[in-house]
């Protein structure tokens, strides 16, 4: 049995631990597997485009897959989330197939009927859930992750899926070494996650009041919890995208000093090391006004930071999920750029960045700075970033 996760967040358990050799295929069935899932425009799977662009005529049960990470799939809740309000009339079901340490969030996507766990890791638990997605007559199979692994499990489904992601990995590349804009650059990973529900539902008569994917999760308007709230995400899934900690701190004092509100500093577990003991965490253990979120789980996160006025962060997974609970954020972007497709969403969060002529030095910040300086995010002043979000705060 799957283990479902429903919007009450209770799982049925079922599948039990998985043994990654067990329900092995041989190697030539799974090349098979691999040449049925790419699309005819792309044989080598590597840009894969919309195999289908033809509106079901009576859109039902969806199947959704993307795994990760937590960023795209809070993107992606925008436009499942605008699915739902655009139908308003129930005949949508969406599942999405996710990792389980993302689940407890997504299936509080508006929109999202339910959600599927891959059982474990490794090809066992993609044959295992395979199996049992199979039994079901699924309306329309949606790819919005468009990877090896989501390939094998459609293809041991047996079903082609109608709607596939289409990739930006050479686009990426070949902007970063010579500086040339394709037209796939020129779209968000909002943008393209919207282009593969956008026609599946006809707009309904009137105004529709669209609220974030989240909202289900917000205690309050974004600070009208006991005061103005100041939330910071200093942490970064690479320290390359990290805006030095000093600067965080300095940006800390001059709010605390100028308003009567207090700070929310959100700490991951990747976190910890750096962390613990740093001038934040003293900071921290000297002021009462500041608080330290740790050891939450994502839904919980989710809510403090709606609580919050304002979220000043990093490029990382936590920018997403605040805007997704609809606060605006205020977000540093040093290796990565706009044209990757992960700049804010909402109209009034705001983008820090530099214009140095190294920039992007990779697609996703991994990479050491060449310059050792780390010049595009340290360039950015304590005092700059204080005066953008004093004009967030007044507006």
């Amino acid at each position: 049995m799957l283990p479902f996760i429903f919007p009450t967040g209770k799982a049925i358990p079922g599948s039990g631990p998985v043994n990654p050799q067990e329900n092995l295929l041989p190697e030539p069935l799974l090349g098979d597997i691999w040449r049925n899932s790419v699309t005819e425009t792309d044989p080598e799977g590597v840009m894969s485009t919309v195999a289908s662009q033809t509106r079901p005529e009576a859109p039902g049960d969806i199947l959704v897959v993307r795994f990760g990470s937590l960023g795209d799939l809070c993107l992606l809740g925008w436009a499942l989330a605008r699915l739902h309000d655009r139908s308003g009339d129930g005949t949508i079901r969406v599942t999405l197939v996710t990792k389980p340490a993302f689940a407890p969030l997504m299936e509080n996507i508006r929109g999202i009927h339910r959600v599927i766990c891959l059982p474990g890791s490794g090809p066992g638990a993609v044959v295992k859930l395979a199996a049992e997605l199979r039994k079901i007559p699924w309306d329309m199979v949606i790819d919005a992750h468009n990877i090896l692994r989501g390939h094998l499990l459609l293809g041991m489904m047996g079903r082609r899926p109608d709607r596939r992601l289409a990739k930006d990995t050479a686009a990426r590349l070949a902007f970063m070494r010579t500086g040339h804009l394709q037209d796939s650059l020129k779209r968000t990973m909002h943008d393209r996650f919207e282009e593969l529900t956008v026609d599946l539902a006809s707009p309904r008569d009137g105004e529709i009041a669209f609220l974030p994917p989240l909202a289900s999760l917000a205690s309050a308007p974004p600070g009208n919890v006991g005061g103005e709230i100041l939330g910071l995400a200093p942490g970064a899934q690479w320290d390359t995208k990290r805006w030095p900690e000093n600067n965080f701190l300095a940006l800390v004092q001059m709010y605390l000093g100028d308003h009567p509100g207090t700070v929310r500093i959100f700490v991951g577990p990747r976190e910890e090391q750096w962390f613990t003991d740093g001038p934040l965490d003293q900071a921290a253990k000297d002021n009462s006004r500041i608080r330290i979120i740790r050891d939450r789980a994502l839904p919980e996160v989710a809510t403090l930071l709606s609580e919050c006025s304002l979220l000043v962060t990093n490029d990382s997974g936590l920018l997403h999920i605040a805007e997704a609970a609809g606060t605006p954020v205020l977000a540093f972007f040093g290796p990565t750029v706009r044209e990757f497709g992960y700049f804010p969403v909402l109209t009034g969060s705001r983008v820090l960045e530099k214009p140095l002529d190294c920039r992007p030095c990779s697609r996703n910040g991994k990479r050491p700075c060449h310059r050792n300086d780390l010049a595009c995010l340290r360039d950015i002043s304590p005092d700059e970033a204080y005066s953008v979000l004093n004009a967030m705060e007044e507006n």
